[in-house]
């Protein structure tokens, strides 16, 4: 079984690395990851074309990952 994982990383002072952000059995949509990534329709399509990672030098950015269970 595989699932699709949905992280992010915050460049702040007092990050702790990659957290958690939700869960889906199959790989999202657009629709359903905008409510993830702060409504931003551009930052839902990056995370589903190249898996995620900065778009410019914004302070919040996701990675969606395939993942063995």
């Amino acid at each position: 079984m595989q699932v699709w994982v949905l992280t992010r990383e915050e460049n702040q002072y007092d990050q702790y690395g990659e957290y958690f952000d939700a869960v889906f059995s199959k790989k999202p949509t657009v629709r359903q990851l905008m409510p993830h990534v702060g409504d931003s329709k551009t930052t839902a399509e990056h995370v589903l074309s190249s898996g995620g990672g900065r778009i410019s030098d914004e302070d919040t950015w996701y990675f969606l990952r395939e993942i063995d269970c």
